[in-house]
């Protein structure tokens, strides 16, 4: 497994920032509740830079820039599906993965029809019918479902959780950046709040964190093309553990702001609420754990050390 990235993919990360900064940023994901236009605007910024040229099932390489381009969007909290996108089966047919009892797509109507399918691998023919209605997930929507009668390849599976996976910790990282920079800048008791070592300690946390986590993803990725098996615990694992690291990011972050943190004109209230659906779709921490679980019973679970060597060692 190579640890550090092409270069290639991460000029092409630095190229696609630059881009969406020059749209608006975050600022995109904030007007977009109100205005269609800026989530319009997002799609042409990302377009201009390659969006659709890149089909992250060609290969490792393909993927990893797949999966840089959904880390920046996660900075920006691009209000545009671009998972669902680099994963279409079909041009103008996104493809998400769905809790089959309760089926919500986030941005659903960027597309009339989407592929949807469930962890399982059932596969369904799915079209928007209405908005959630929640501050919360201002662009979710309930879709229904159609049965295919096909299966969703494992491929698509891993890709659709391990690109989440990375727009989550593309969150979670300019979480942080966020409020480092607030409390250079916030001032408590006549000092600034970083200098305080118990924040610095908490900040710390949060780096170190994102940090294993993108060593996870990383690692995750390069497993999603190597390992033969039907097996998803890998991808499951990774994005168990963006739920746990991002949320937990997040909430640190915005309780280093205060009240503000909570106020719509500071980017990290907008980040938080658009994280939501990340978090929660298509299924929520407990959901995933259970998955998991239910993964590793079946297929067991490869780590530095292999169960029979701690027998033979015991």
């Amino acid at each position: 497994m190579r640890i550090e990235l092409p270069e290639t993919a991460l000029d092409f990360g630095r190229v696609a920032d630059t881009a969406l900064r020059g749209a608006g940023g975050v600022d995109l994901a904030r007007d977009a509740e109100s205005d269609p236009s800026a989530a319009a605007k997002a799609e042409e910024c990302l377009a201009s830079i390659g969006l659709y040229d890149i089909d992250p099932r060609d290969g490792l390489d393909d993927a990893v820039a797949a999966a840089e381009l959904c880390r920046v969007g996660g900075s920006h909290a691009v209000p545009f599906p671009l998972a669902a996108v680099l994963l279409r089966t079909s041009p103008g047919t996104p493809f998400a993965l769905v809790d089959a009892h309760h089926p919500v797509i986030d941005h659903a109507l960027t597309a009339g029809t989407w592929t949807a399918a469930t962890l399982t691998g059932d596969l369904f023919d799915a079209e928007p019918v209405a908005a959630v209605d929640s501050k919360v997930a201002p662009f979710a929507m309930t879709v229904r479902l159609r049965p295919t009668g096909g299966t969703a390849p494992v491929l698509d599976r891993r890709l659709s959780l391990v690109l989440g996976a990375y727009h989550l910790l593309g969150i979670g990282q300019r979480a942080l950046k966020l409020a480092i920079a607030h409390t250079k800048v916030r001032k408590q008791f006549g000092q600034h709040l970083s200098d305080f070592q118990t924040i610095r300690h908490s900040l710390a946390d949060q780096s170190v964190g994102l940090e294993g986590l993108d060593l996870l993803c990383r690692f995750s990725l390069w497993s999603t093309f190597t390992d033969s098996s039907p097996s998803l615990v890998d991808a499951l694992s990774v994005r168990l553990e963006a739920q746990r690291v991002v949320k937990l990011a997040l909430r640190v972050a915005q309780q280093l702001h205060g009240a503000s943190g909570f106020a719509d004109e500071y980017d990290i209230s907008v980040l938080v609420r658009h994280a939501q659906p990340g978090l929660r779709l298509p299924t929520d921490r407990g959901a995933t754990l259970a998955l998991l679980r239910a993964a590793i019973e079946e297929f067991g679970f490869a780590g530095p050390f292999s169960l029979a060597e701690k027998q033979g060692a015991g």
